[in-house]
């Protein structure tokens, strides 16, 4: 697992004493610096309660608000999906922290909609995970 921290610029770089965010993945005893990008799955249903009221927010909602919104929390959405008709649905989006994910949810909870996060894989990642893990012989 990953964490950030804050890396000084080196006192000959140009921009002396600027601080730089860096991504460290730790990697048995080594440490390399690596976008770490994780996939996460969002299953939601809306509350019958306030259906209207939810409905309503995100009829009002423009691609211009989702990018805003995808920039201001820092994810990409790959795709949403919706039954309207029950009030439910699903979205796969990207990020480089579940923290990212949980910001932007926190804008669709108090009452609105029951939320279900999964971090899920792509196809290559899950047969690398499967393969690293079946017994063998």
């Amino acid at each position: 697992m990953g964490f950030s921290w804050r890396l000084p610029a080196h006192p000959c770089e140009p921009e002396a004493g600027r601080q730089a965010d860096r991504k460290v993945v730790m990697v048995g005893f080594a440490t390399t610096t690596k976008e770490v990008v994780m996939l996460f799955m969002i299953n939601w249903e809306v509350n019958h309660d306030h259906k209207m009221e939810t409905f309503g927010a995100f009829a009002g909602m423009s691609e211009a608000d989702d990018a805003a919104i995808e920039q201001a929390h820092g994810f990409t959405q790959i795709g949403r999906w919706h039954d309207v008709a029950n009030g439910r649905g699903v979205a796969i989006v990207e990020a480089e922290s579940a923290e990212a994910v949980h910001g932007f949810l926190m804008m669709w909870t108090g009452g609105l909609s029951t939320l279900d996060i999964t971090p899920v894989l792509d196809d290559a990642a899950a047969r690398a995970v499967i393969s690293a893990n079946m017994p063998q012989g």
